[in-house]
């Protein structure tokens, strides 16, 4: 069964290369290009496997906050942070949220989005 990923990204052109590599591995992405557009489509999806996003974007609530409501709204769901300003790892670590720094390669994403759902998998069988 295809796992759900919910992408929030401002930026059209790595949405895009996001959605096209997620989507070419069978992943099934619902995309967004806010924060707080994030926030209202995962209150209208049944299920959210990951949350990735952007940690900076242009609309107030930041990918770090994001994470925060959606994790308290939906316990489970498994978070990616990524950003191309490193001092934003920190801000991921503090929070103790899985970062992926930019430029990626499709394959770096493929891998680490797989990394992270194979844990949550392990840690559900349990």
């Amino acid at each position: 069964m295809s796992q759900i990923v919910l992408l929030a990204e401002d930026d059209p052109i790595i949405r895009r290369f996001i959605i096209t590599s997620l989507e070419r591995e069978d992943f099934i992405v619902f995309p967004a290009n806010s924060g707080a557009e994030a926030l209202e489509v995962c209150r209208n999806i049944v299920k959210v496997d990951l949350l990735l996003t952007d940690v900076r974007m242009g609309d107030g609530l930041n990918g770090v906050e994001l994470a925060e409501r959606i994790m308290k709204e939906r316990p489970g769901t498994k978070v990616l942070v990524m950003s191309g300003f490193p001092e934003t790892r920190i801000e991921a670590a503090e929070k103790q949220l899985p970062f992926l720094g930019k430029p990626f390669t499709s394959a770096l994403l493929i891998e680490r989005v797989r990394s992270i759902l194979k844990v949550a998998a392990i840690g559900a069988a349990k």
